[in-house]
């Protein structure tokens, strides 16, 4: 698909970005370096195993990062929207991709060579010292998310995770929040089975919390789903 690659100095998603701490200079030094390309929903970006060479930034739509369990389930570990960084961990460790990256949505997505993101990265303090706070962030949320998997019954997990889906879908053309998403990747993304996942649902359904309309789920009481995420803390 031919397109217009965005423009890094006048980016949409670049207030969204660590790249907002990018001199002009810098700026204009990645737009020149990298590569932009268009992906359908599904496409893989990036697989486990694979080694970096440079980091994706996300321009447009969503993208889930996933890995396979022991017993072969899909289990999102992560889903990243405009403005993110994909494998920056990878990159900056220099070790293989631990998950793979996939289209939830059609989506424009940006590659930054290595060099160029590390002249940026030894060259800019803002960019590094922020850069480091959302390794520790992501790191603590990665935490979390064992925890809950661990200890949390999967009503409270299902309850949670459209909470963070409902804030996270928002923006200035959803500000109702409304997730689109399939009940496998509902499911891969809470740690059950689709058949679980359907159920539950339809019980939150029933109690006035959510409606839906094919893929797409629309929180209509938060205080409520908030109850019954808290309900299993």
């Amino acid at each position: 698909m031919k397109f217009n690659a965005p423009d890094c100095e006048h980016c949409k998603s670049r207030k969204d970005s660590l790249f907002h701490f990018c001199h002009l200079t810098e700026a204009q030094d990645i737009d020149a370096s990298k590569s932009c390309a268009t992906y359908k929903r599904g496409q893989i970006i990036f697989n486990e195993g694979a080694n970096p060479v440079g980091l994706y930034c996300v321009n447009e739509g969503k993208i889930k990062l996933y890995r396979y369990a022991s017993n072969g389930k899909e289990q999102i570990v992560r889903i990243a929207k405009a403005g993110d960084f994909l494998g920056y961990s990878s990159l900056l460790s220099e070790r293989k991709y631990p998950v793979t990256a996939a289209a939830l949505e059609d989506c424009v997505i940006c590659h930054i060579p290595k060099t160029a993101l590390m002249n940026v990265f030894r060259n800019n303090e803002r960019f590094s010292d922020n850069m480091i706070k959302m390794l520790s962030t992501n790191l603590d949320e990665s935490f979390g998310k064992m925890a809950d998997l661990a200890y949390k019954p999967v009503r409270g997990r299902v309850a949670e995770a459209l909470l963070f889906l409902n804030k996270f879908y928002k923006d200035e053309n959803n500000k109702d929040g409304v997730v689109s998403i399939t009940r496998e990747d509902l499911a891969s993304f809470v740690g059950t089975v689709k058949e679980t996942a359907i159920r539950i649902l339809k019980e939150f359904k029933e109690d006035n919390l959510i409606v839906t309309n094919k893929s797409d789920i629309k929180v209509l009481n938060v205080e409520g789903l908030i109850r019954v995420s808290e309900l299993y803390d």
